[in-house]
């Protein structure tokens, strides 16, 4: 568990406004940390948390060396929580409302180390219905002293009235810069950190992932489908619909972010900005694509895929969805 603000590289202003409060004695009640998976929410949120719930903070973080401080390093600090999407069976992940109630029981007694609990959701969006109107109750009427951080990477799944209740806190994808830094400290060198750092999209987690031979691979089949839509029958795209859905729906997702990379450069091409491409190396690939699409087309097609990431987020048949979506892509380019 990260401890210290210090191991945090990016998001300075986040940081320090968080530093602040603390410095203050105005830490809310419920906080939203809303930004892309992989960019270090999770780090601050621990780092957050061991500063509130630390018995001597220094420079407004945790000492590392209290009873408290002690106790959260190795895992046992009765005061604090974290909840996570779980899976059953074949269904995708979520916060179920068994989850919340339990946590409910847990945090109802007072604190027993620490002056405050704290209470870290990951990827709060995951919660069912059920679980979502629970945790709704508790944020709205929280027992005693106790911090709620709630961490997502797509804030428009929650109920409004969740969000409301919580103070938002954006965190900005990390630049390439500090990506490669984070990379070297991983053990990955160059050109390696530099070519991860620049199709991650900003996520350490998605760079760090990329490194998997058939991530790469997932890549060049985004390529592919980008330079072959339009011209495919119908039965050649149900084949690559059923070859895809043997893929998992974190790698569909990813894949379908890779394409999505592709369109995003090519309409960066189009409008001659300069700004940095994702597929900088695959230049003359992305070259070779821009007499097929229109700009209309590449911004109608970036969502379409946005569309189906969230489907495939949700528990849908991922061949039916694959099916719909290749289907649609070559409708749009037939056209």
């Amino acid at each position: 568990m990260n401890m210290q603000w210090n191991n945090i590289v990016g998001h300075k202003q986040v940081v320090a406004q968080l530093c602040l409060m603390q410095q203050e004695d105005r830490v809310p009640h419920a906080m939203l940390f809303c930004g892309t998976d992989g960019v270090g929410k999770s780090l601050v949120a621990e780092a957050m948390a061991a500063a509130i719930l630390c018995h001597a903070p220094v420079n407004n973080q945790a000492c590392g060396h209290c009873k408290a401080c002690q106790a959260l390093a190795a895992g046992t600090h009765p005061d604090f929580f974290q909840i996570q999407p779980e899976s059953e069976t074949k269904a995708a992940p979520a916060i179920r409302i068994e989850a919340v109630r339990k946590l409910q029981e847990e945090i109802a007694r007072i604190p027993l180390l620490s002056e405050r609990r704290v209470v870290i959701m990951q990827e709060a969006d995951k919660m069912n219905e059920a679980a979502a109107n629970c945790l709704l109750k508790t944020i709205e009427e929280p027992s005693g002293q106790i911090v709620f951080i709630l961490l997502t990477s797509r804030p428009s799944a929650l109920l409004d009235t969740i969000i409301s209740r919580c103070m938002r806190v954006e965190f900005g994808i990390l630049q390439p810069e500090e990506l490669v830094a984070i990379l070297h400290q991983q053990g990955i060198e160059e050109p390696l950190a530099g070519k991860l750092a620049s199709i991650a999209d900003g996520s350490v987690s998605k760079a760090l992932a990329m490194q998997d031979e058939e991530l790469l691979n997932l890549q060049t089949q985004a390529f592919d489908l980008a330079s072959a839509a339009g011209t495919l029958g119908v039965e050649q795209l149900l084949q690559l619909a059923k070859e895809m859905s043997n893929h998992s729906r974190e790698r569909l997702i990813q894949w379908l972010g890779f394409l999505a990379m592709i369109y995003r450069d090519l309409l960066m091409l189009y409008s001659g900005s300069g700004l940095p491409l994702y597929n900088q190396s695959d230049i003359d690939r992305l070259s070779s694509l821009l007499n097929k699409y229109h700009q209309q087309e590449l911004l109608q097609l970036l969502q379409l895929v946005q569309d189906y990431q969230k489907r495939l987020g949700s528990n849908v048949n991922t061949q039916l969805c694959l099916e719909g979506f290749l289907i649609r892509i070559n409708n749009y380019l037939e056209e």
